[in-house]
């Protein structure tokens, strides 16, 4: 098939019309959704694709977009198709749509590019953890991003404490002072009353998804473990966020993560790499 396809909910606005990113050597094309179609993000190889090799890579591409956008997406459903110059058309059928208005496409959008095979499994657990409907599961993904390189619990306990200085995001550094005045050891608190709760269903403490309280505490701590989350994603892996690369572009070492506005052709908006001179 040319053309892997995959519908999708996006959590923050996609682009009301169609526009092709390049993307690891290949075409990644976004379709704005319609009455009876759904948010489309679509992989296109002239050479021919497969679920596994396009589906896959139409997935690092999402998790790319959810980092830069610090939103989740979700995908419905994969299709196929070999139409050779549009993508597969994906029915909305019954599933949620996106709460978010689409908008006019960026002049300048910025893709980050994973740096080793830790970031792009970092990238891929922060998308899940924006993206699932279940603020503890959520939570556990973000926290498994800490494991990646932190193999003991106390150890990551140890990194939570030594960088709860950093965050700046009102509502997490709130949670943080407020969990700080029962608990002396935050990062101690992070994961034993968070990461082990959530995991083991023969814990103590443990969160049960029926117990409002415990919900109602998850919901609390989540915006501090994003923050964390992302914290150790740009610290330790080298992917900047969007207000990062942004921030320091001028020293920027790879400005080809920075994608402007190309040529428009048969309602098309192409993208292509940040050239100084463009």
């Amino acid at each position: 098939m040319l053309w892997c396809n995959v519908a999708v909910t996006p959590h923050f606005s996609w682009p009301n019309t169609t526009i092709a990113l390049p993307f690891e050597g290949k075409t990644v094309v976004l379709s704005p959704p319609t009455e009876s179609l759904a948010c489309r993000a679509s992989l296109c190889d002239s050479h021919g694709t497969t679920f596994e090799a396009g589906g896959t890579l139409v997935s690092r591409f999402l998790s790319r977009l959810a980092w830069a956008k610090d939103g989740g997406v979700v995908e419905l459903f994969h299709g196929g198709s070999n139409l050779p110059y549009e993508p597969g058309r994906m029915d909305q059928g019954t599933f949620a749509r996106s709460g978010w208005a689409t908008m006019e496409p960026a002049n300048h959008i910025y893709l980050p590019l994973a740096t080793d095979r830790d970031a792009d499994l970092a990238l891929a657990l922060y998308r899940e953890g924006l993206s699932v409907n279940s603020v503890p599961f959520g939570y556990l993904s973000l926290f498994k991003i800490l494991n990646i390189r932190l193999s003991s619990g106390a150890d990551q306990e140890r990194w939570i404490n030594d960088h709860l200085k950093d965050i700046s995001y009102g509502p997490a550094s709130d949670r943080f002072r407020e969990i700080e005045k029962l608990h002396e050891n935050v990062g101690n608190y992070m994961y034993v009353q968070g990461r082990c709760a959530i995991a083991h269903a023969n814990s103590n403490p443990l969160v049960n998804p029926d117990t409002y309280t415990d919900r109602r505490r998850m919901k609390a701590d989540f915006p501090l473990m994003k923050e964390l989350a992302a914290l150790y994603i740009e610290k330790e892996l080298g992917v900047a966020s969007d207000s990062s690369f942004y921030k320091h572009f001028d020293q920027a070492k790879n400005r080809s993560e920075l994608l402007i506005r190309g040529s428009v052709k048969d309602g098309w908006i192409t993208y292509a790499p940040y050239s100084p001179d463009a």
